[in-house]
C-alpha cells in the first residue's frame, strides 16, 4: 500500500507554501529521511523528507503550486518489511 508524502506542519502563519522543486522523481528509490521535495515559504526554503524507504510512484504537486499543511505532495511505494529492515541495518 502506498504511503503519502505530506506537507508537514512547519509554519503557523497564513502565508502560502509553494512547491519549489522535486529532488527525486517517479521511479527513483529513497531511504527514510531522504530529501524528496523542496517547499518555499516567503523568505525560507525547506525540504520535505521521505516518510519511509521505497520508490517514488507519483509527484502530485508540481513546482509553483500552493500547498497547505497535510496536503499530499506525492506517493511512495514502501519496501516490504523484510527488505526495509535489510535497508536500515547498520553493519
Amino acid at each position: 500500500m502506498a504511503t503519502p508524502i505530506l506537507v508537514p506542519p512547519v509554519y503557523s502563519s497564513p502565508q502560502p507554501l509553494k512547491v519549489s522543486l522535486w529532488l527525486t522523481h517517479a521511479g527513483e528509490s529513497v531511504a527514510t529521511g531522504d530529501r524528496v521535495v523542496e517547499l518555499l515559504i516567503p523568505g525560507v526554503t525547506f525540504d520535505v523528507e521521505a516518510p519511509c524507504a521505497g520508490t517514488i510512484i507519483s509527484c502530485e504537486c508540481q513546482p509553483g503550486m500552493e500547498v497547505t499543511t497535510g496536503m499530499i505532495l506525492g506517493w511512495i511505494e514502501p519496501l516490504d518489511s523484510e527488505t526495509e529492515s535489510d535497508w536500515n541495518t547498520e553493519d
